[in-house]
């Protein structure tokens, strides 16, 4: 028996709602099945923005010996095992847009590196929130490129959690400084090309399965950090090899559940509801890491969180495609 092809099957929620309706009312069936779907896609946003943000989290651990390229490297190497593994067993593997597959994943390569780096010198709260200004950029290239709309509660939603993200970084900052160094210039410019790598997978879902497009990136990203990597390489030991491989393993899933939903909401929509994953390492970094965070920290990410939930509202109350 062949393998079963990479696209994604249709959200469980949706096939109970359907089947819960009477005859007779398909436009009502139709909205319930819509809002179904769409809840479901945002539950997989969630999802896939708490994992992130434990892989962050990791992230920092590794990275207090190792150098961020390594640890971008071993991501990439592991995830690359985990679709190869797939496509030997359970999935076929059938790209379509070779060119919006290898612009996906180097242009993620790149941003993860620099994501990396910046975690390697920052507090991992502080850098995850610096690179989750991604969705500015995800939302302009999306509407230039793809022809996405972005509408009136997309806008406001996104200047609620980059008015968080800025809470945060100047909440950070020692007296009389915005907070903008090296590392945070880092972040910035691992958001610019995020935003930009999230409009490729909006593009390529279009035409490939989420197997595909995560294969791409794990490939490309390889590639693009190995020279860094083994340049200067540094021995792991035990231990760090065990936070190497849950930081790979962590990042194929939520990067799978993430791209899977990607093909059903709007990127501006879904950058916005990610941003759960810097409140989660901030508050993962706070808790565990004992960073330190004050007041105006703390009402950036009460911000944050509420531009998040409106995302998620809006993308409820409309279609999958919201």
């Amino acid at each position: 028996m062949s393998p079963p092809s990479s696209t994604s099957p249709p959200p469980p929620e949706a096939s109970a709602a359907e089947a819960a309706l009477p005859d007779g009312d398909g436009a009502a069936a139709d909205a319930q099945v819509t809002r179904a779907g769409a809840a479901w896609n945002v539950g997989l946003l969630v999802a896939a923005g708490l994992l992130f943000g434990l892989m962050a989290f990791l992230t920092k651990a590794a990275t207090a010996r190792l150098p961020g390229s390594q640890v971008a490297f071993v991501r990439f190497v592991v995830g690359a095992l985990g679709v190869g593994l797939a496509g030997a067993t359970v999935i076929r593997l059938r790209p379509v847009n070779l060119r919006g597959l290898v612009l996906r994943g180097v242009l993620g390569g790149v941003a993860v590196l620099l994501f990396f780096t910046a975690v390697a010198h920052l507090p991992v709260g502080t850098a995850t929130l610096l690179v989750y200004t991604a969705p500015v950029f995800t939302a302009i290239d999306a509407a230039l490129f793809l022809g996405e709309r972005v509408t009136r509660t997309t806008l406001l939603s996104m200047a609620l959690t980059l008015a968080g993200v800025a809470l945060v970084v100047q909440g950070g900052a020692a007296p009389g400084r915005i907070g903008l160094g090296p590392w945070e210039l880092c972040g910035l410019a691992s958001a610019l090309l995020s935003g930009a790598a999230v409009t490729a997978i909006r593009a390529a879902r279009r035409t490939d399965g989420p197997w595909e497009i995560f294969g791409a990136f794990c490939l490309f990203g390889a590639l693009s950090t190995a020279p860094f990597a083994l340049h200067g390489w540094v021995a792991p030991t035990p231990r760090e090899w065990l936070l190497l491989l849950a930081v790979g393993t962590i990042s194929l899933v939520a990067q799978v559940l993430f791209t899977v939903a990607l093909g059903h909401v709007r990127a501006a929509t879904s950058g916005v509801i990610s941003q759960i994953t810097p409140v989660s390492a901030l508050v993962l970094g706070v808790v565990v890491n004992h960073d330190p965070i004050g007041p105006m920290a703390l009402l950036g990410s009460a911000v944050t969180v509420s531009g998040v939930a409106l995302a998620g509202w809006r993308a409820t109350r409309s279609s999958p495609g919201a």
